[in-house]
């Protein structure tokens, strides 16, 4: 199943608390829990592509949830529209998904400690899929270029 970078940003909020989790980082850990699906699976558990913007992979539709927040910290979780009831509500994955915790998991525990410049630094890597996408000016980043840089990486480091 997949989810609106919302929806995964509010995992994070929820499971980990707001303390620390800013838009950047929040972005970070989301183009994240995008990449690792995609090389592990071969599918994102994100719904919505990340755009290669010139500070690094960006959701859009999370930028402009959160773009109000500036660098503070994010303190409640994302409204949005819920199909099921027709109304706006916090969505969180479900949460017998055995597809999306556990990679989430994974996913906190190798970058949760990192600050958002950190983040985008690991972003930012030379001849990583972000850089790529960029400099030929696309606009979204193929999901092809995220799965193969970091299906290479993972074999890199065992």
């Amino acid at each position: 199943m997949s989810y609106s970078p919302r929806t995964v940003a509010n995992a994070f909020l929820w499971k980990k608390g707001a303390t620390g989790l800013s838009h950047m980082k929040l972005q970070k850990l989301v183009f994240f829990v995008h990449a690792w699906s995609l090389a592990l699976k071969g599918l994102s558990v994100v719904n919505e592509p990340p755009e290669a913007w010139q500070y690094g992979p960006v959701f859009s539709s999370l930028y402009h949830e959160l773009k109000s927040y500036g660098s503070s910290d994010i303190s409640t979780l994302l409204q949005e529209f819920n199909p099921a009831t027709g109304q706006l509500a916090a969505l969180v994955p479900n949460h017998s998904d055995a597809n999306f915790w556990p990679l989430f998991d994974k996913v906190w525990e190798r970058y949760g400690q990192f600050n958002a410049l950190q983040l985008s630094a690991l972003t930012h890597e030379s001849g990583g899929p972000w850089e790529h996408a960029y400099s030929q000016k696309m606009a979204n980043i193929p999901n092809e270029l995220v799965a193969s840089y970091y299906r290479q990486k993972m074999i890199a480091q065992g």
